[in-house]
């Protein structure tokens, strides 16, 4: 659309959500279109001000016919001048009027982030006036559609601006007061929130004079802050601090760089003071400098200014300006998280957070600068938790400038360029390549997304992060003003006076010197700030490399003690043979399909190894995960080895360490590690001893190897290699699970301050899958040894199967040699896509981030080794884990043990392993009741469900009610329940067009809705079918059972990453557009389609071609924040107003959050996926070890938007897994609407569950694109139809018994709910509270909720100025005429 990129007329024209109201005018052809038709777009692009996208009223209707549309010229150009009409109703005291709603803020979630829109004006003159300030308001203003609001449409997730102090203003006021005028040179000035309490705001003010008069400062005076509360919005209203402002003069320094620090240590002292008082998370300091001053608050940008009366004021004058506009995702809003902040202000997310946290934190013992004069201590800490991303950011950077670094050079070394392969660095700026690699070692990257603008005073900058993935225009014009935003035309701008004018690119910075009058572009910047120190001989003589050693051409195992070494450490048939061996063979993962339907890992009957209980983390919304396939340039796997040194000093002993090119390290290159006599290796045996019983054992031995790694790093030891490598083992002396053993002793080091003295690395036996490798780095391992799993490869390439293989021609030859590097390569592959999934580019940065959730683990082990990790369900103690771990170890030194490895059936199914929910004897079960439309067979199938082991976490819970039955007779009719259902996202091309189109056919008929998946559809099935005979149409003559009427259509038509088959008319075709912004199955990953599957006609479909594999980017990956997908729902919207916009995410924790992001970017519904979601083809590590239960996903994510005032909003949708009537009612009792079925609507209509659609032989034609094999499928849409109808009626029989008539009594009630009493084997410990906790119920009945109408986008600029009948001759003259 040539319009897509102007600002829709409803931004311009609507206020806190409600239209302007704008009379009519008669239209007339302007002139301005008819002197300027050239012109018109790009002149309107450059001097339009985007206002805030309209949130629509919940309920709110489509949109209105064309008549409504008609505006004259001048009303455009009077919004053009940003003149606004305010319509919401006000009371007597000119207050807007609100419902009163209580919100509860969330619980502090690390991971928090948020998205903005960003920008400086700086004049190079160093001359202050009040027209920067003006223009930094203007652009504000602009950025409204980049800011998200609250459930009120008016409260702002943030907005703010920093500028140079304004002494005019402040002396002015000074003088009211009877003060004498500041000394600009030794006076600070704080911008305070205080508690709203007047006592506790009383008691604020004390403890800080107190500390400024302790610290030698003289108190001036407090200020309040001049603010127009009335258009605060609600929400923001209940939290608003007090804002006052405090003038101190410092006498005793007449540095400014002196005056800084020490109005940063009485900052610091005053956080320390307040943190025990009850007001003391109400104290927040938004800035406390002689320098710059930060105006912000939970607002939004376009009454920043009204806010402050104190911005308006001709008396404020700046030379500089940041503003900031701030859209939360993944936090509630709150008045201290709006930026900018102290130093910087952060459009983008911080991946690593919960790492750099922990690193900051173990460094602070080491921190010592001799600017700070021995007050080290009283600086700490330096991060916190309950902070923002960008909060924490800022105070790294602050103490590196506090600390007398510039902040050009503090912003390079917290987020470091890709410089690596750099050809521009490496040849014509190799100092600057020097620069990253001294700190490559000392200082892990604040690793993610971001546009970071920063201002010490005195120097004002844009700096980008190594991917760009953040926007960033810059221009100067001829009066010496320089421009940055992440924006274009946020201001009218004559381009005629523009001198230089560029963009930042992937890693890119601009500074602008005030007190020279210089802007410095990027290798400007580096350069000088490179050249500072002699880093390049420092390297040179410093820092090694790790040489590269063969691998071992030999095995050093005999067949018995290889097989009692894999028994002892935990490996099955299926690890050796599905992973290790294809990663041998092939050089990459393993790939597999459907889905993981076994239990988790604490529910199951089965031992498993540690790394089980843990899933990864996931990019969804808040950040874009990165594409290791076509991004690899950015990614490095290179760690450093040695003792991080001191980083607020310089000097080569920094340099000391040793750098590996990868954390896969063969025996050898160990090795040479442990003969390295500079970094002092110790080598830590893993075992513990169970000679006087289980209990305790485990503790004692991690306590003592942990007491071990702390008296080798103060012994001067950089190097601990944690080992569980014996000569021999010993039946009383099992291994600690290495993962628990890496953890403990990464804690106790952080927690006493040594971890930054030495690296840890795993020499491990229990170590063969990519998930494995990223646990143990995650959780503080910089390398590891996976010495048994390479002697598997080795034993693999040497059996006598593998050669007759290999020399028939079966399999390609490879050397044993190969073998092992094949497998090293695979793991490397792995690790970069599990970086990847994260939105993380640096493994050194991934190390310690702790990128994980736990599922099954008690707090007893998490707060030993895996602190900071989210677990929610507790689990198995200390003990407990040990005789799991115990179970395994039995088996190497039992006479009854079989002489070859267990199948514990993990991934595949078979008799006697572990259980599947969906398995042979369920499917023909399924297959018999919808076949002979049996209600007696379908009963059956309920009672094999009812007796299964426990294998999701609502098996853990039943119903309860305290009402009485009432005849089933009074429950709402099965037709309208199987409204609620849906059907998952199964391509077609991962399922055969039989499965497709039945599935489809047989959700129209019951009016519930099927997902085409991703890839397309065949126009020929939007038509219903009129020409049916006998079952069978001449329009789809492959199926069979049709009925005249049918349609095939998919209700719900989805949009990925790949944008296979996505076309207009697609579009227009649909009830509902789905976005996937993540799959159950492989969340943080694109879609995958083997070339096998690649027919003719789904090429056709995917404009693709034959034969050639399908992998979508990661989704959503042209979505690089939450701004980004609400600009993709707006499209979607403008493309089909009637169809409703979904948004499919993962359940991870901090779902809730995004969800919320999501609700405000104007979804109509979010649908939350299990992890056990089902697959046509994905890495065999995805499918097992990334997402969480949709239980706790929909618990979270209901509760959210019922605490923010969102519930109501969106439509919400779970599935995952669903097979019953009592799946639906749990998801129900737990906040869902909307019920997807997926793997159980394949077997519904044929599917044997063989498990090989990645394969292309499903042998009934159900995934398979071979015409032979289609041929097989025997499902009709009856079948399915069948099966939803018995779902409907158990649903209705179970509300009957609870007493409820309807599914809108019991929706969101998670009183209905209780955990039942079930002995399982491996723990009683699993609390499942959170689940059944309750912050109540939406206002609206589901029912209202479901069938309000499509969020509307509101009176558009492309409807407005098609509606100009100037336009339309424009368009009949130059078009179709």
């Amino acid at each position: 659309m040539a319009l897509q990129s102007m600002v829709p007329l409803s931004q311009l024209l609507y206020s806190n959500g409600l239209a302007a109201s704008v009379s009519p005018s008669p239209v007339k052809a302007s002139p301005v279109f008819a002197a300027h038709r050239g012109l018109l777009f790009g002149d309107f692009a450059g001097l339009c001000c985007k206002s805030k996208r309209t949130r629509r009223r919940i309920g709110g209707g489509a949109r209105k016919g064309q008549g409504s549309l008609s505006r004259s010229w001048s009303s455009v150009k009077a919004v053009l001048d940003l003149e606004r009409i305010d319509v919401v109703p006000k009371d007597s005291n000119g207050v807007r009027q609100h419902k009163e709603t209580k919100v509860s803020n969330l619980e502090d979630i690390i991971s928090e982030r948020g998205a903005c829109g960003v920008g400086f004006i700086a004049n190079l003159e160093n001359k202050a006036s009040h027209e920067i300030v003006k223009d930094a308001l203007t652009a504000l203003g602009c950025m409204e559609h980049r800011g998200g609001c609250g459930a009120d449409n008016d409260s702002g997730d943030g907005a703010g601006l920093m500028t140079s102090i304004p002494w005019d203003l402040f002396n002015n006021w000074a003088n009211t007061q009877g003060i004498v005028s500041f000394d600009n040179l030794q006076t600070g000035v704080g911008m305070v929130f205080l508690p709203k309490d007047e006592n506790f705001m009383k008691e604020a003010k004390t403890v800080i004079e107190n500390i400024f008069r302790e610290e030698g400062l003289e108190v001036l005076g407090w200020r309040p802050v001049p603010v127009n509360v009335s258009v605060v919005g609600y929400y923001a209203k209940q939290t608003m601090p007090n804002i006052q402002q405090i003038f101190v003069k410092i006498s005793k320094e007449e540095n400014i760089d002196d005056i800084e620090r020490e109005l940063y240590i009485c900052r610091k002292l005053i956080e320390r003071a307040s943190k025990s008082e009850k007001w003391g998370d109400e104290l927040y300091f938004c800035s406390l400098s002689n320098q710059t001053i930060v105006y912000k608050g939970m607002l939004r940008s376009e009454v920043l200014g009204q806010f402050y009366s104190d911005l308006r004021s001709d008396l404020y004058k700046s030379p500089l300006a940041i503003y900031h506009r701030r859209y939360s995702t993944n936090t509630s809003p709150r008045w201290p998280l709006a930026q900018p902040m102290r130093l910087l202000g952060h459009n983008g997310e911080i991946n690593t957070i919960q790492g750099n946290l922990n690193w900051m934190q173990s460094r602070e013992t080491s921190l010592k600068s001799p600017v700070w004069r021995g007050r080290e201590n009283e600086i700490c800490p330096f991060g916190n938790s309950k902070a923002s991303d960008s909060a924490n950011l800022d105070s790294a950077a602050e103490l590196l400038l506090r600390s007398g670094r510039s902040p050009e050079e503090a912003l390079m070394i917290l987020v470091p360029e890709a410089y690596k392969n750099h050809p521009t660095l490496t040849i014509k700026y190799p100092e600057v390549v020097d620069f990253y690699d001294f700190y490559k070692g000392q200082m892990e990257a604040w690793d993610g997304p971001a546009l970071l603008l920063f201002s010490d005073g005195k120097t004002v900058g844009a700096c980008l992060d190594r991917n760009g993935l953040r926007p960033a225009r810059y221009w100067k014009t001829v009066d010496n003003v320089v421009y940055v935003a992440s924006e274009v035309g946020v201001l009218p701008m004559d381009e005629s006076k523009i001198t230089m004018k560029g963009r930042l690119g992937p890693g890119m910075m601009i500074a602008v010197d005030l007190q020279n009058g210089k802007v410095y572009e990027n290798t400007d910047v580096k350069k000088r700030v490179a050249s500072s120190y002699p880093y390049g001989k420092w390297l040179n003589e410093n820092m090694r490399s790790l040489q590269t050693v063969n691998f071992l051409s030999t095995s050093v195992m005999d067949n018995e003690a290889i097989l009692r070494c894999q028994q002892a450490y935990g490996y099955s048939s299926e690890d050796v043979q599905m992973v290790i061996e294809t990663m041998a063979a092939q050089g990459k993962e393993p790939t597999f399909c459907m889905g993981d339907d076994i239990p988790l890992a604490v529910l199951s009957q089965k031992a498993h190894m540690l790394y089980d209980y843990f899933k990864q983390r996931f990019a969804q919304v808040t950040n874009p995960a990165i594409d290791p396939l076509r991004e690899g340039l950015v990614m490095s796997l290179e760690v450093n080895i040695g003792k991080r040194g001191n980083i607020l000093d310089v000097g080569p002993e920094n340099a000391a360490q040793v750098i590996l090119s990868s954390p896969v390290l063969n025996e050898g290159e160990l090795e040479l590690l442990i003969k390295d006599p500079n970094l002092k290796p110790q080598v830590l045996p893993t075992f513990f001893d169970i000679g006087q019983g289980v209990e305790g054992s485990i503790e004692k031995t991690i306590k003592k190897l942990c007491e071990a790694a702390d008296e080798a790093v103060r012994s001067g030891s950089q190097l601990l290699i944690l080992s569980d490598r014996s000569e021999e083992l010993e039946p009383t002396r099992p291994a600690i699970p290495i993962l628990l053993a890496v953890g403990a002793v990464h804690q106790h080091l952080i927690q006493n301050g040594l971890r930054t003295s030495a690296s840890i690395v795993a020499e491990t036996a229990q170590c063969f899958s990519t998930h494995q490798f990223a646990c143990l780095i995650g959780y503080g391992a910089s390398a590891v040894c996976p010495y048994l799993a390479l002697e598997t490869c080795r034993h693999w390439r040497l059996s006598n199967k593998t050669v007759n293989l290999m020399r028939n021609g079966k399999m390609p030859t490879v050397t044993i040699e190969q073998a092992q590097k094949n497998f090293c390569k695979a793991v490397k592959s792995g690790l970069l896509k599990i970086l990847s999934k994260m939105g993380i580019s640096l493994l050194s940065s991934y190390c310690g981030a702790q990128i994980f959730e736990i599922y099954g683990l008690g707090k007893e082990i998490v707060d030993l080794a895996f602190c900071g990790s989210v677990a929610k369900i507790g689990g198995l103690s200390l003990d407990e884990l040990a005789r799991e771990s115990l179970s395994f170890w039995v088996k190497a030194f039992s006479e009854d043990t079989a002489k070859r490895l267990e199948n514990f059936g993990f991934i595949q199914f078979r008799p006697g392993g572990e259980y599947h929910g969906n398995n042979p004897e369920m499917s023909k079960l399924l297959h018999k009741a919808v076949r002979q439309k049996s209600e007696s067979a379908y009963s059956v199938y309920q009672q094999h469900l009812s007796n299964r082991p426990v294998n999701v976490l609502r098996d853990l819970l039943e119903f309860k009610s305290d009402r009485s039955p009432i005849p089933v007779g009074k429950v709402e009719p099965a037709t309208s329940i199987v409204q609620r259902f849906c059907t998952g996202g199964m391509s077609l091309g991962a399922i055969s067009r039989e499965t497709h189109e039945a599935i489809a056919i047989a959700m129209n008929r019951l009016g519930g809705k099927s997902n085409s998946g991703e890839g397309g559809e065949d126009p020929i099935r939007w038509k219903p079918l009129t020409d049916v005979i006998d079952g069978y149409s001449p329009t789809l003559p492959h199926l069979k059972g049709l009925q005249n009427g049918d349609t095939a259509t998919s209700a719900i038509k989805q949009v990925a990453s790949g944008r296979f088959g996505v076309t207009p008319t697609f579009l227009v075709n649909a009830d509902q557009l789905e976005i996937k912004i993540a799959q159950g199955a492989k969340p943080g990953e694109g879609g995958q389609l083997p070339g096998k599957k690649v027919s003719a006609y789904i090429a056709r479909l995917r404009n693709s071609k034959p034969g050639v594999p399908l992998i979508s980017p990661p989704p959503h990956h042209d979505i690089y924040s939450i701004e980004d997908l609400a600009q993709l729902i707006f499209d979607l919207h403008q493309v089909n107003p009637k169809a409703k916009v979904s948004v499919k995410l993962v359940a991870e924790a901090g779902i809730g959050t995004v969800a919320s992001g999501v609700a405000k970017g104007n979804a109509d519904v979010i649908q939350i996926s299990g992890h056990d979601g089902g697959t046509g083809a994905s890495p065999i590590s995805s499918i097992k070890h990334a997402g969480g239960p949709w239980e706790l996903g929909l618990t979270e994510t209901h509760q959210t938007l019922i605490a923010n005032g969102l519930r109501e909003r969106v439509i919400l949708r779970v599935d995952g897994g669903f097979k019953s009537g009592v799946d639906v009612l749990m998801a129900a009792a737990m906040g869902a609407d909307e019920y997807g079925f997926g793997s159980v609507a394949m077997i519904a209509t044929g599917c044997v569950m063989a498990r090989i659609c990645h394969t292309n032989n499903c042998p009934v034609g159900v995934a398979s694109q071979r015409e032979e094999l289609r041929a097989r499928f025997p499902g009709v849409p009856g079948d399915l139809v069948n099966y939803f109808l018995y779902v409907a009626e158990e649903v209705r029989g179970m509300l009957a018994r609870l007493g409820y008539e309807k599914m809108d009594d019991i929706i969101g009630q998670t009183g209905l709910l209780k955990q039942r009493n079930v002995s399982l084997m491996k723990t009683q410990q699993l609390d499942l509270s959170y689940i059944l906790s309750c912050v109540g119920v939406p206002k609206w009945s589901s029912t209202a909720i479901r069938t309000q109408d499509v969020h509307t986008n509101g009176v558009v600029l492309d409807d407005l100025l098609l509606s100009d009948p100037g336009v339309n001759c424009l368009f009949c003259t130059h078009w179709f005429c």
